[in-house]
């Protein structure tokens, strides 16, 4: 019978026999099966039934496709064979020579029995049987996450295989009996046992893959991780770090969630000595530790609560033991600078006119040379923004409250409490001219106490005062098109107009919150150019520049540019020599932009109006392609401006491909003015479909306190989908 047909007497059987691969509950061995098949043959002398060629059967979502299928009612068994597939038992197909199964569906056998897993994981079996508690046995088992060559003869990268392989349905396990790992076909692991939990639970309790390296400070080290659910909302990991120079480690990294929430912990303890950079212990024994936390709660829609931990209980106890002194994680509204750590407790909330924000933090330093007592604790430090648009051609209104106030061990007491209103519209030209004028008031009251110069507790140590300030401007651009064949240009001339009143009581306010300003583009035509309250800019000036850009090419090719400068038309200077706004003609700004195919590179600099040397250049440039990965940072001050860190540095990072899947990596930061390498790694890193492994060696000549030049090999090995172990970042 060469026909293909539902064959309505056969699929009644199977309706009630089902088959292993079309049905896993109750409703569904209800559902009719649906038969196609070019020979339909029914031996009633032995009661079995055969359909053969180019069957398949097909029962709700589920499809099984098999060069013969037979079923035999009288010993209740199902049987599929010829290349087997079967389609919607799950994610993946599934793929045997010989499928045979009981009428209920409970047990059954699979002969060359092949799947896909999840993220692309493979495995395959001599034999699979599959238990009536939905256990699975695999026989002369293998799982790989790499792409097979079998025709080409390639070992994939590498493959678990174990002489049996059981998946446990009821503690949701799995366990492996003489398993090895192969490296392009090599073993180089072996183990009697294993067991891992079922990849299709979310979390389980257990060891994670350890990490391990070498350093010239803490000799050879061995970190064994061990991850504990605690609960569906929590769990806790805990690694014990044993190294050659030094006592032991342990690191905790804790989570939970609420309802409302979340909280995140880590931290690292140990009882020793301080080290140096040789790994040679001196001073007194003592409990050194770090902790950084986070967490975040829900008050309502618009309002949430949290609060930030940061603490060591020495400066160089991360650095000692190689631990990044920056968390991760959220740390909450106020980030602390470099090198330094920073607690926090704070309200924040968000409406569609408005935003507010109240916190109190406190800091603790890592410097070398800074003492805590001279930093603040800062309690209150609040801020309250209400945006009012003011329909077309009348702009917006904003109303901005603040108030801070920092105290001192060591050091003056600051307070300050603002109030004000900022106004801003924006009006087009006939000729496509933008007019944008601006106002802005503002109300500020000040008190300090122990004022530096005067003896604590006498009138003279004291201050307090109030003052108003205002100013009031318009910013003009008239952008010019001009398209071409090749690239479209857009010029676009702006001028910047401002007067605000004099810095009244200016000599009286302790600089807190503008001790740092960065001149750019940006900068440059802000109403206040102050990047805080404390200072004022008083009188009147002009701003103006040119911006310039192009596109060209289906590639999207495109190029900016800036020029512009500032003059002080009245008015005394309030920001220092080095800020480039300190004459009455500012530094020149000069900008540039360019996107090629796989090139960007960027420019800006600072020019003294006065003799034109570059008081500021940073130049950035990176580069794709298939054979090479670039990308290049030089930071460049005027001897006189650089008063914190390198006068001229260069930061390079770079991975060059040497075949298919290998690359050459090197990574490099210089201090050009020193003729010094502050970092410097180089090391080979192999990546394909299913590994990542890199090789790297790292040298840091930092001196910080005892902590001198060190030198490190660090070696991971990622498996995809299995897991990473090695050296942490």
């Amino acid at each position: 019978m060469g026909l293909k047909a539902r064959l309505a007497g056969f699929a009644a059987c199977l309706a009630v026999a089902g088959t292993p691969a079309l049905a896993q509950s109750d409703e569904a061995s209800d559902e009719p099966v649906y038969i196609e098949a070019d020979t339909l043959i029914q031996d009633q002398e032995a009661g079995v039934y055969y359909a053969r060629g180019e069957v398949r059967a097909r029962q709700n979502d589920r499809t099984l496709y098999a060069d013969e299928l037979e079923y035999r009612p009288l010993t209740g068994r199902v049987i599929a064979r010829g290349s087997v597939a079967i389609f919607g038992q799950g994610a993946h197909p599934q793929y045997a020579d010989e499928v045979e199964l009981d009428d209920e569906l409970g047990e059954g056998i699979a002969v060359g029995f092949a799947t896909m897993l999840e993220n692309n994981g493979r495995t395959a079996a001599a034999f699979a049987v599959r238990r009536d508690n939905g256990s699975v046995e695999l026989t002369e088992a293998y799982y790989t996450a790499c792409r097979l060559c079998e025709e080409s003869g390639r070992e994939p990268t590498w493959r678990l295989r174990a002489a049996q392989v059981i998946q446990d349905a009821d503690d949701e396990m799995i366990y492996y009996r003489d398993v090895r790992l192969e490296v392009l076909g090599v073993p180089v692991l072996y183990s009697p046992a294993f067991a891992h939990p079922d990849p299709s639970i979310e979390r389980r309790s257990g060891f994670l893959f350890p990490g391990f390296g070498v350093s010239s400070r803490l000799g050879a080290f061995y970190q064994q991780p061990y991850h504990w659910v605690i609960s569906p909302s929590q769990d806790l990991t805990i690694s014990p770090r044993l190294m050659t120079n030094v006592r032991p480690l342990l690191e905790a990294d804790y989570r939970k969630r609420f309802w409302s929430g979340r909280v995140d912990f880590e931290g690292s303890l140990t009882y020793e000595r301080e080290i140096d950079s040789d790994g040679d212990r001196f001073g007194n024994e003592d409990w050194r530790w770090h902790l950084f936390g986070a967490g975040q709660f829900d008050l309502s829609e618009d309002w949430l609560w949290g609060f930030g931990v940061q603490a060591a209980s020495d400066d160089l106890h991360m650095r000692r033991y190689d631990i990044t002194e920056v968390y991760a994680n959220d740390t909450g509204l106020l980030m602390p600078d470099g090198r330094r750590l920073l607690s926090q407790l704070y309200v924040q909330g968000r409406g569609d006119d408005y935003y507010a924000e109240l916190s109190a933090a406190s800091i603790q330093s890592l410097r070398e040379f800074e003492d805590d007592n001279t930093l603040p604790t800062i309690a209150p430090l609040g801020e309250f923004r209400q945006t009012l648009e003011l329909g077309d051609g009348f702009g917006r209104l904003r109303n901005i409250a603040s108030t801070v106030a920092l105290t001192r061990d060591n050091g003056v007491d600051y307070r300050r409490a603002s109030a004000g209103t900022d106004w801003r519209a924006q009006w087009i030209g006939g000729p496509g001219m933008v007019l944008e004028p601006f106002a802005r008031v503002r109300a500020d009251y000040y008190s300090f106490n122990d004022l530096p110069g005067a003896l604590p507790g006498t009138a003279a140590a004291e201050d307090s005062f109030g003052r108003v300030l205002g100013l009031a401007g318009a910013e003009v651009r008239w952008p010019f098109f001009r398209p071409g064949e090749t690239t479209d240009w857009i010029v676009e001339p702006v001028i910047q107009g401002v007067v605000a009143s004099d810095a009244v009581e200016a000599g009286r306010i302790v600089n807190e919150d503008s001790q740092s300003v960065d001149l750019d583009e940006t900068l440059l035509f802000s109403a206040n150019r102050a990047p805080g309250m404390d200072i004022w800019e008083e009188g009147s000036r002009i701003a103006y520049g040119v911006r310039a850009t192009a596109f060209w090419g289906e590639s999207g090719g495109r190029f900016r540019g800036f020029l512009g400068q500032s003059r002080r038309l009245e008015g005394t200077p309030v920001f220092g020599p080095n800020t480039g706004l300190f004459d009455d003609e500012s530094d020149i700004i000069a900008a540039t932009e360019v996107n090629l195919a796989g090139f960007t590179g960027a420019a800006r600099t600072r020019i003294d109006s006065q003799d034109g040397d570059l008081n500021r250049l940073d130049l950035v440039a990176s580069y794709t392609s298939d054979l090479f990965t670039g990308a290049i940072r030089y930071t460049g001050f005027n001897e006189d401006l650089a008063r914190f860190g390198p006068q001229q540095e260069v930061i390079l990072s770079t991975r060059t491909r040497i075949s298919d899947s290998w690359s050459l990596v090197y990574n490099l930061r210089r201090d050009l003015e020193m003729g010094l390498s502050r970092t410097q790694e180089i090391g080979l890193l192999y990546r394909d479909f299913c590994t990542e492994f890199e090789i790297l060696y790292q040298r840091e000549n930092l001196n910080i306190g005892p902590l001198g030049p060190s030198e490190s090999i660090q070696v991971r090995i990622n498996l995809f989908t299995l897991g990473a172990l090695g050296s942490d970042d």
